[in-house]
């Protein structure tokens, strides 16, 4: 007895062991729609990267500005001269050799130069610069609304695949307490054999579909994983809703083309960018105006046959001036940057339509989807609930030997596929608002606040 008990004893501990790594998983991690775009935000490459451009903008913006300060230089020079220079004199006593300098020389240097004017060229870009990190601006604001919709939809994606599980289980326990009735009607002889094989055929039919449903999730996981930075590895449980409403779902046509029109980042870049090409052109114009920059140079220098150099022996020289510089001829190379800083400008224009217009249509396609959802979920809640009363009044209508083991077997069919139908109906039009929101420029972004700070 003692030794079967120690026997008992090592294969629990042996089956303790094998099963180690599943109790040591950490457990699910709960994460919200608002948590994953919070994880994205801080960890997606796509996020970084406008951000570092935004950063790198505002540098440019400072060297832009450092065309319009005083320009500081120094310089200090040391000369070994091994052969000093020698002049030969006439002189009545004869021939004179005179040796100039000395063999150690030292020469300090300071500049300075301040531009006064350079033909608009320091301002124009300046504000170039500026208007450039205006422009990285809203690049990360395009990367945020981008990121949004991705993580959003794909969180309704989860959020779908989990919810066909649910129906799917539903289903697979309708049938199999279908399955058990049978058994029982046809044990007290009420129903056929056939009927009993009928029931355990849709059983059998919806184990399979189970099986593909719970992939999926996995499957969709994955991809929101990715999106908001986590391993493939880490464990998640999804939490929340299919969104219904909108800040903007009940805008009329006019209204959303004007609001993306005023916040879409793509239109306000082009605008930027025409703005851009402006200053361009008068910085490529600047090529042909004069230049007049103000000069300052003071210097020190020392000379002595030996190294042995003091503060005295250094002598002073200081001068300034106005240089002005006029370009005369330059090969016609100033009026063939103009000229391309004119068919840049017009081309930035061209582009600013084009984009325009291409916001007009997709703001209004992604109106009519949001429509179109909105209709097709409320069409499937009423399916959802007749589908409901029918496998209601079929149960009733077999349990009474009325009605017929296939109508009971639709009425579960068709109460699994609208109840399907309706989760799919709930994920595209919570897809088609945040569709909506991302086309008219205002996914995850305040619309008061937004309305004060845009111009």
């Amino acid at each position: 007895m003692n030794s079967l008990l120690k026997q008992r004893i090592f294969l629990i501990l042996c089956a303790l062991l094998h099963n180690w790594p599943v109790f040591a998983q950490s457990p699910r991690q709960t994460i919200t729609l608002k948590e994953g775009l919070h994880l994205a935000f801080a960890r997606n490459e796509t996020v970084l990267i406008a951000q570092e451009n935004l950063s790198k903008s505002q540098q440019q913006v400072r060297e832009a500005a450092a065309d319009a300060f005083p320009q500081v230089s120094t310089s200090l020079q040391y000369t070994r001269n091994w052969l000093l220079p020698t002049f030969i004199f006439d002189t009545p006593q004869g021939q004179q050799r005179v040796s100039v300098g000395a063999h150690n020389q030292v020469i300090g240097n300071i500049g300075i130069r301040q531009p006064i004017y350079s033909g608009g060229k320091t301002f124009a870009a300046l504000h170039i610069a500026r208007l450039f990190r205006k422009y990285s601006q809203e690049s990360v604001r395009s990367a945020h609304q981008q990121v949004h919709a991705d993580v959003e939809t794909t969180f309704y994606d989860l959020l779908l695949a989990e919810e066909l599980v649910r129906v799917t289980q539903l289903a697979l326990e309708r049938a199999q307490a279908n399955l058990n009735r049978v058994q029982k009607l046809h044990q007290a002889g009420r129903v056929s054999e056939y009927d009993v094989l009928r029931a355990q055929v849709q059983v059998a039919e919806l184990r399979p579909d189970s099986i593909q449903a719970e992939n999926n999730v996995a499957l969709t996981a994955l991809a929101f994983k990715n999106l908001v930075g986590l391993t493939p590895e880490t464990p998640i449980k999804t939490t929340g809703e299919f969104r219904a409403q909108s800040s903007v779902k009940d805008s009329s046509s006019s209204q959303l083309v004007s609001l993306s029109l005023k916040f879409r980042p793509e239109i306000l870049q082009q605008r930027l960018e025409v703005q851009m090409r402006q200053k361009a052109q008068v910085v490529s114009q600047a090529g042909s105006r004069p230049s007049l920059d103000l000069l300052v140079n003071g210097q020190w220098e020392a000379q002595k046959n030996d190294f042995n150099f003091s503060s005295g022996d250094f002598n002073q020289s200081w001068f300034s001036g106005l240089t002005l510089s006029v370009p005369v001829f330059d090969g016609f190379r100033t009026g063939a940057k103009v000229a391309q800083s004119r068919a840049d400008l017009r081309r930035a224009e061209l582009i600013h339509q084009q984009i325009e217009r291409s916001i007009h249509l997709s703001v209004l396609q992604a109106q009519q989807q949001c429509q179109e959802a909105q209709l097709r979920k409320n069409a499937q809640v009423q399916t959802v609930d007749l589908a409901r009363r029918g496998l209601s009044i079929a149960e009733s209508r077999y349990a009474n030997g009325v009605g017929t083991q296939l109508e009971m077997i639709d009425a579960q069919l068709s109460l699994q596929r609208a109840e399907a139908d309706l989760a799919i109906a709930q994920r595209d039009l919570a897809v088609a608002l945040v569709l909506l929101e991302y086309r008219v420029g205002i996914l995850g972004e305040d619309l008061t606040s937004t309305q004060q700070e845009k111009p």
